[in-house]
């Protein structure tokens, strides 16, 4: 059986280390899973290791963090938004470009004198979160520049940008309301500028994956499921009687790991010696792979407009 504790032998048998008091069983696991959750994902692309990653929008938020970044390592297209196929991006300035965040200014509101609270609503709403700025001179001289810090999807506090001086108040998203309360008088007659960027709900057309962000165009106007490509990493091995995703990896695996060993060993010697193996065991691997895929020709723009069998046999699959 193609489990841990046979992967551990092998890696005893490999690097010559046959005696726990060489190297104990807790050192190979972690050279085992160091090779196998990290090295084998990036040298071969598996298609056993692909996987969609699914995730429902909320009502009026458009930005979504990808929730682990080390199960899945990559995204990519296609991406389908409530079975409809959708546009997909990783440039910004692209992304952007289709979509801009416009501004909208408002200046109506100057200071009296006093901290505040100094109330507004804002007319050209809902507002999109993490984009709302407030700038105003204080009695002191100082520009104080406050940000938004969304607390749901429908409300927010302020954050002044890079200092520790408190401001309170809160600001709807929905309806444009606000309140804000400064930590210095506000002089009689000094603008408060206030930015924001509106926007329309409907049904999302368009993700950018950045950041390990995604985020959608238009923001939603109601939950949508979201369904993307993805490559996982692989599941943890840790007991003795545990398995790889694929009993066939186990040797790779070995190889792998050992390489690793012999690497913090200092010894080239034996890891060229045991190059040969590793890469026949690399081969036989992605072997799996390569068949699968073989199996179908590359997907073009064209491929649904020929006869079957290449095509879509006249719309009816």
């Amino acid at each position: 059986m193609s489990t841990l504790e046979k992967i551990r032998t092998k890696i005893r048998r490999l690097t010559g280390r046959p005696s726990a008091n060489q190297i104990t069983n807790d050192q190979l696991d972690e050279y085992v899973n160091d090779f196998y959750l990290y090295d084998l994902p990036e040298h071969l692309r598996l298609f056993t290791l692909r996987t969609t990653y699914e995730f429902m929008t909320e009502e009026n938020v458009d930005v979504y963090t990808v929730p682990d970044p080390d199960i899945y390592y990559n995204v990519m297209p296609p991406v389908y938004i409530s079975g409809y196929q959708s546009f997909f991006s990783q440039d910004r300035e692209q992304f952007f470009r289709l979509y801009p965040k416009l501004s909208d200014i408002t200046t109506s509101i100057v200071g009296d004198g006093s901290v505040g609270p100094y109330s507004f609503t804002l007319s050209n709403v809902p507002i999109l979160q993490n984009n709302v700025t407030i700038g105003v001179v204080d009695s002191t001289g100082s520009t104080v520049q406050v940000v938004d810090d969304p607390q749901s999807r429908t409300s927010g506090n302020w954050v002044i940008i890079n200092t520790t001086t408190a401001v309170t108040g809160s600001i709807n998203y929905i309806t444009g309301v606000g309140t804000i309360t400064f930590a210095n008088t506000i002089p009689v007659g000094n603008e408060i500028t206030i930015t924001s960027v509106p926007y329309q709900a409907a049904r999302p057309e368009a993700i950018l994956y950045y950041d390990n962000q995604i985020t959608v165009r238009p923001v939603p106007d109601k939950p949508y499921k979201v369904e993307v490509n993805a490559y996982r990493i692989p599941t943890e091995l840790i007991s003795s009687g545990d398995h790889p995703e694929l009993d066939q990896w186990w040797q790779y695996i070995a190889y792998g790991a050992a390489k690793k060993v012999l690497e913090d060993s200092q010894d080239p010697e034996g890891v060229n010696v045991l190059m040969p193996g590793y890469k026949e065991q690399q081969k036989l691997v992605l072997r799996r792979t390569i068949i699968q895929q073989g199996n179908q020709r590359t997907a073009t723009i064209y491929t649904e407009q020929t006869g079957f069998p290449y095509g879509n046999n006249q719309q009816r699959f």
